[in-house]
This record gives structure tokens, C-alpha cells and sequence, in this order.
């Protein structure tokens, strides 16, 4: 049993799309001066499919890319899936011979392509800007069919880029109001227009999170944020699509900036705690017990259980200890109801092998089973609770 962190694409007759991925990324690669064969890694069906001839490269990526889509999912309103992934290249520093770090192409055909230096790799910036870049791309091509002039706004790569970096380290919230408490608000107009540019990079990044923070708690029942993502992505001018999608906020140029310098303030001085909500906390924990091992030609997802009893082999030790790194480093930021959830799972991923303390590790277990048990009770029950108090103020 070998354990994977994402699922490798293999060359044969199982899929012809894939053997047609290998075959362009292997002429790619040979282009670029690899000798060896490249890695081929997917984040999901339709998600991103990385190439690389390092297979650690491949997999940093994938994992990053992996991150993107979860953390991404629900602010860009992302499907399942897409008809065609993200193609991800990852060049050899050696032989990359462009001065920006990473680019990103829309194909008239319809497919989106990021190629990106391999010293980029890193969950940094640069390559979280270059899978966002890439991501944005191939969802203005969903939206709006194949065309070889896509762009994506500036302020809206930097908010996502933000987003993620803040549902990836929930401290990020505390280090955004510090910040934000020693710089001026940074105009609208400029936030949102060609002069963004001119902003220097606290300003300009700061205020583009904020910004897709504050229309999202705008957003109600009708949908104002992702209207307003849609025309935006289709090309309609900021300005124009927020009218429009957030009727009766302001009424001029004057109105609109005093609407946003006000939620500027507010979201730099309202007392929250750094955490993830009962829903998100829910998906990183599944994710952290969910394990996909590969067996002859297929991928097979294996339950905690079955993985523990295999916890001697050195693939799937490593594994485990990566992933109670993981859940340590997420633990202050889960929501209070999957508190004693991570706690417990923490106790289960830090337990020795089954062959020198089954006992330890199946108590463990249930403990687990069944924190995981109330807490998923009981934010369902929340959520039900919540959904009859909002219906009786909904207006009859």
C-alpha cells in the first residue's frame, strides 16, 4: 500500500484526455530541457492537473492548488469541477526564460495554462497570485466561453490571494487591523480603476480583501456578491456592475466611497476571533481524515481506521505526521463546536503504531467518533435553529 497526498494521472488506455495531457506536457518539458519524464498530478476532476519532471515539485503544487480550490470554493462560487482543468507546467529555473515568475495563457480553444518557474513552487505569494491568476482565468472562460483576451481584475486576484491567505492562517485577521490601523483607506476609485497600480502594495492589497470581505457580508438572500463577481469576471466595468448589483447602497461617487470608508473601519475594529465558521472546520477535518492510497492501477479511499492499522509503513507514517503538523497548526482556529473534534483526532494522529498500543489507539478512535458525533449534531441542529428564526422575519 502506498499512500498519495493527490491522484496521479496515469498514461494508458483508461483515459484518452489523459494520455493527451502527458503527450503535451512531456513535449513541453522536453522543450524546456527536461530529460526524464514528467509527474502528472490532478487536485481533482476538472480542478488543476500539474506537470513537473521533479515529482516534489508536482506534488507542492498540487497540494497548493488543492488548497486553492477548497479555500476559493465559496467566495468565487467555484463548480465541482470544469469541463477541462487549469493545466499547470512547472519549469526547471534553469531553463526559464521569462522575466515575470509564472504566466498564464487562455487558448482559444478554451483551455487555460499557467506555466510557472520552479523556484516559484513555495506556498508564497508568487505562486498562490500565479494559481489564482490561472483559476480566475478559467472561470471568466466558464462564464463566457473560449476567447484568446482574457482579463482578470487586479483587485480581484488580490483579494483572493488575501482570502486564502487569511482561511489558511486565521491570524491573518489580526495582522489585516493592525495594518490596516496605520495606513489610509484606500479610495474606491482608485481601488477599482486603472490606478490601482499606482497603490502602493499595503494599500492596494489590503483594501482589495476588505473589499471582497465587505460585499460578501453586504451579499443577502438575493445574491448581490455573486452577482456582482459575474458581471465583473464577464468584463462589465466595476463601477456599472456594483450599481447594479447592489441597489439602493449610494447614490452617487460621494455616497459610495463614504459606504465604503465606513466598512473600511468597521471590519478593522470589530472584535472577532481568528476562526474558521462550524462549516469550514467541518470540510478541513474531513479532509485531514480522508486518505486516497493507490492499489495496482486505481485509487482506492481508505477510512482512518484501515490507515492507522497500517501505520508502521514509512509512506503512511509520514503522512500521518504530516498531517498532525497540519491539524496542530489549525486547531486555535477551529470553530468551538469541532474543538474537542480536532483535539480528539489530534490524539488519534499522534498515537503510536496498532502493533504497540492497539489499545491506545482505539480508544482514541472513539473518542473521535464521538466528538465528531456531537459536534456535527449539534451544528445542524444550530443551523436548523437559525433557518426557523430567519423565516419568521422574512416578510409575509
Amino acid at each position: 500500500m502506498r499512500a498519495t497526498v493527490s491522484r496521479p494521472a496515469r498514461i494508458g488506455a483508461r483515459r484518452l484526455r489523459s494520455l493527451a495531457l502527458v503527450c503535451a506536457f512531456a513535449g513541453a518539458l522536453r522543450l524546456a530541457g527536461a530529460t526524464s519524464a514528467p509527474a502528472i498530478f490532478q487536485s481533482g476532476p476538472g480542478q488543476f492537473e500539474v506537470a513537473a519532471a521533479d515529482v516534489a515539485a508536482a506534488r507542492t503544487v498540487t497540494t497548493a492548488a488543492t488548497e486553492a480550490w477548497r479555500l476559493l470554493e465559496e467566495p468565487l462560487g467555484l463548480p465541482a469541477g470544469f469541463s477541462t482543468p487549469v493545466l499547470v507546467r512547472v519549469i526547471p529555473a534553469q531553463e526559464w526564460n521569462d522575466a515575470a515568475p509564472f504566466r498564464v495563457t487562455a487558448e482559444p480553444a478554451g483551455l487555460v495554462s499557467l506555466r510557472v518557474r520552479a523556484d516559484e513552487r513555495s506556498a508564497s505569494d508568487p505562486l498562490r497570485h500565479a494559481l489564482v491568476r490561472a483559476l480566475l482565468t478559467r472561470l471568466i472562460v466558464s462564464l463566457g466561453g473560449a476567447s484568446d483576451r482574457v482579463a482578470v481584475p487586479a483587485w480581484l486576484e488580490d483579494a483572493c490571494v488575501g482570502a486564502w491567505r487569511t482561511r489558511a492562517d486565521p491570524a491573518q485577521l489580526d495582522a489585516f487591523k493592525f495594518a490596516a490601523a496605520r495606513i489610509a483607506v484606500p479610495p474606491l476609485s482608485e481601488l477599482l480603476g486603472e490606478a490601482a497600480s499606482s497603490l502602493e502594495p499595503p494599500r492596494r492589497t489590503l483594501g482589495a480583501w476588505a473589499l471582497m470581505t465587505f460585499l460578501q457580508s453586504e451579499s443577502t438572500a438575493a445574491r448581490e456578491w455573486p452577482a456582482f463577481l459575474r458581471r465583473v469576471l464577464a468584463g462589465e466595468p466595476a463601477w456599472a456592475a456594483l450599481a447594479a448589483s447592489f441597489p439602493g447602497r449610494f447614490r452617487d461617487a460621494n455616497e459610495r466611497e463614504l459606504w465604503w470608508e465606513t466598512s473600511w473601519h468597521h471590519l478593522r475594529r470589530v472584535r472577532t476571533l481568528p476562526i474558521m465558521d462550524a462549516a469550514e472546520s467541518r470540510e478541513e477535518l474531513a479532509a485531514l481524515i480522508r486518505f486516497v492510497f493507490q492499489r495496482s492501477e486505481s485509487d482506492v479511499v481508505v477510512d482512518l481506521g484501515e490507515t492507522l492499522t497500517h501505520a508502521s509503513e514509512a509512506a503512511v507514517r509520514a503522512e500521518l505526521t504530516r498531517r498532525a503538523s497540519e491539524l496542530n497548526r489549525l486547531l486555535p482556529a477551529l470553530h468551538p463546536f469541532y474543538r474537542n473534534a480536532g483535539l480528539s483526532l489530534a490524539a488519534v494522529l499522534a498515537a503510536p503504531t496498532s502493533s504497540e498500543n492497539p489499545t491506545g489507539i482505539a480508544t482514541a478512535r472513539a473518542n473521535f467518533a464521538r466528538d465528531w458525533r456531537d459536534a456535527t449534531e449539534l451544528e445542524a441542529a444550530t443551523a436548523s435553529a437559525l433557518d426557523r428564526i430567519e423565516s419568521r422575519m422574512l416578510p409575509r
